[in-house]
C-alpha cells in the first residue's frame, strides 16, 4: 500500500466508524481539538457547555465568519485529494486549508479541522491557527490547539522533521475585511509580526513543535473525559467575569 493510501485508510477507518454514543464523558465517542484547547481556558467552562448547550454568541459566529472569509477564494478539493497534494514533491511547499485530522490516542479517537497547514513532500512545514478576539494575546490553548493539528498529522503519518506552527491574532473587527479573502493582510507574507490599518490590527508569531510536550499536554486533557479526575475550574477572576455560565458555576470568581 502506498503512502497516501495508508493514511487515506486510516483517517477513514476513523471518520467512518464514529458510533452515535461511547463511554467518554457526556456519552461521547471521540474528544475534539478544539475541547482539548478549551479545556486549558476552562475546563468547568467546558463542562457547564455540554451541561448547559446554549445558541452560539455573536462573538462565535463573527469568529467563524473571519475563518470562512480567508478561505473563500481557495479551491475546493476532496480529503482523499487534499492527503495526495500533500505528499507530492515540489519545489515550494504547498497550503491546504481546513485539512481533516484524525488519529487515535491510547485508543481514542481525536479528530480536528486545521486552518492552514503547509507541506512538502509529505513533511509538515508549518500549521497556521488563526483566532479573532478583542484583545491582541495568545494564550495557552491557542498554542495547544496548534500543537495537537501537529501531532495529529504526525500520527496520520506526514514528517514532522522540522514543523512548526503559527498562531495569528486579529481583532474582531478584521473579520469583514475584503484583504482576508486576498491574503492581501501584510501578516500573510511572512515579514512582519504585527499590523494595523483603519478595520483592524493583527499579529502573529511562529513556534517550534514538540511531540513529546503536546503528547503529555493531550495525555492531561484526556484524562477528564475518561473519568480519572473532575473539571479542573480557572483561578483567573477575568475568565470568569467574561464567562456565560459564570451565575451557574459554583466555582465562579465573579
Amino acid at each position: 500500500m502506498d503512502w497516501a493510501k495508508q493514511i487515506i485508510v486510516a483517517y477513514d477507518s476513523i471518520m467512518s466508524n464514529l458510533p452515535s454514543a461511547g463511554t467518554l464523558r457526556f456519552g461521547r465517542s471521540m474528544v475534539s481539538v478544539s475541547d482539548v484547547a478549551k479545556q486549558y481556558y476552562c475546563e468547568k467552562a467546558l463542562e457547564l457547555g455540554y451541561k448547559y448547550p446554549t445558541a452560539p454568541t455573536e462573538v462565535m459566529v463573527k469568529g467563524k465568519a473571519g475563518h470562512e472569509k480567508v478561505t473563500e477564494l481557495a479551491t475546493p478539493v476532496s480529503h482523499e485529494q487534499c492527503i495526495r497534494d500533500a505528499l507530492k514533491m515540489k519545489k515550494e511547499a504547498i497550503a491546504i486549508y481546513e485539512f481533516g485530522v484524525a488519529w487515535k490516542h491510547n485508543g481514542i479517537p481525536i479528530i480536528g479541522r486545521v486552518d492552514e497547514a503547509w507541506f512538502k513532500g509529505g513533511n509538515v512545514e508549518l500549521v497556521g491557527e488563526r483566532k479573532f478576539t478583542n484583545r491582541l494575546a495568545i494564550y495557552s490553548d491557542y498554542h495547544i490547539q496548534a500543537q495537537l493539528y501537529c501531532l495529529g498529522l504526525g500520527r496520520m503519518g506526514f514528517g514532522l522533521q522540522e514543523a512548526q506552527y503559527s498562531i495569528t491574532v486579529f481583532l474582531r473587527s478584521c473579520h469583514d475585511c475584503p484583504q482576508l479573502a486576498l491574503q492581501m493582510c501584510p501578516v500573510f507574507n511572512g515579514k512582519t509580526q504585527s499590523y494595523k490599518c483603519d478595520v483592524g490590527e493583527c499579529i502573529t508569531r511562529k513556534y517550534s513543535f514538540s511531540d513529546a510536550e503536546t503528547t503529555n499536554e493531550l495525555d492531561w486533557a484526556l484524562d477528564y473525559w475518561i473519568g480519572r479526575r473532575e473539571a479542573i475550574p480557572t483561578r483567573k477572576r477575568n475568565k470568569c467575569l467574561a464567562c456565560r455560565y459564570a451565575e451557574v458555576c459554583e466555582s465562579s470568581l465573579c
